[in-house]
């Protein structure tokens, strides 16, 4: 008699705990699988990647990872879009988002309102994304630099992507990005051609850029800068040199013309 007494007091007082546990236990299956679907999603799984993230949302319907895969995957059709835009919202306002994925939230959120001409929707979610942030990649700042240049917000694009390359190590793809900027939409060539002076021409790098910054250096009259990036170039393509290309060096050695780069040579 007494043995019953004691597994029915025992089960009375483990049945709180059950129902404590039981909500923590699927808030992990929950997180779990959609780490699993943003795998999937990063690897263009994107079928299954949505299975994951709609499992994950039947456990635990505020699972944010979840929210936001489900999200950048139903942004990408035009009648899912309001229901995408509402999900990337609740997640990016959840401090359990990882950053890097909610400065890619903010930044869809943007992307959708300026297919809208919702400028300051645009403005507002680019604001919420730090450049300086170690979470944000290059290629959200490319993207976030795009939109910036769409609306003509031309001196918040050269902001952000100096901020990204004194914070992160030193890209040629952002520097390329911000020597673009200053030299077509900036006409800033003092400043185009300090950035051409940092880069590292030993290293792999476009071979547009080169020829750019050759440009650039002979329109703030550094000849010689110029002339050794010219030859630099002629010497790696040998026969294979493009008639403008040597125009362009005749041109910097007789120091005529006029040499800031234009749309068509980047």
């Amino acid at each position: 008699m007494q043995t019953q007494k004691y597994n029915r007091l025992r089960k009375l007082l483990l049945l709180p705990l059950l129902f404590t546990l039981t909500p923590l236990i699927a808030c992990g299956r929950a997180k779990a699988l959609a780490e699993e679907g943003v795998i999937r999603l990063e690897q263009g799984k994107q079928t299954s990647a949505l299975e994951l993230f709609d499992r994950a949302l039947r456990s635990d319907p505020k699972e944010p990872l979840a929210l936001f895969g489900k999200g950048i995957l139903l942004s990408e059709e035009q009648i899912t879009e309001e229901i995408a835009r509402a999900m990337l919202i609740q997640a990016a306002q959840q401090e359990a988002l990882p950053e890097k994925f909610r400065a890619q939230a903010y930044l869809r959120i943007a992307e959708l309102a300026a297919t809208h001409n919702e400028r300051d929707t645009v403005l507002q979610n680019l604001a919420k994304i730090s450049a300086a942030s170690p979470a944000v990649d290059k290629n959200v700042v490319r993207r976030m630099t795009t939109l910036y240049l769409q609306l003509k917000e031309k001196n918040r694009a050269r902001e952000i992507l100096t901020l990204y390359r004194e914070n992160h190590k030193a890209e040629s793809e952002v520097d390329y990005t911000l020597f673009r900027l200053y030299a077509l939409d900036l006409k800033d060539f003092k400043a185009a051609a300090k950035l051409c002076a940092k880069v590292n021409w030993k290293e792999k790098v476009p071979e547009k850029y080169g020829l750019n910054c050759a440009r650039i250096f002979a329109a703030v009259n550094d000849f010689p800068a110029a002339l050794e990036l010219i030859d630099g170039y002629i010497a790696r393509k040998g026969n294979a040199t493009e008639k403008q290309v040597s125009e362009l060096r005749e041109n910097i050695v007789r120091k005529r013309g006029k040499f800031e780069p234009n749309e068509a040579d980047f």
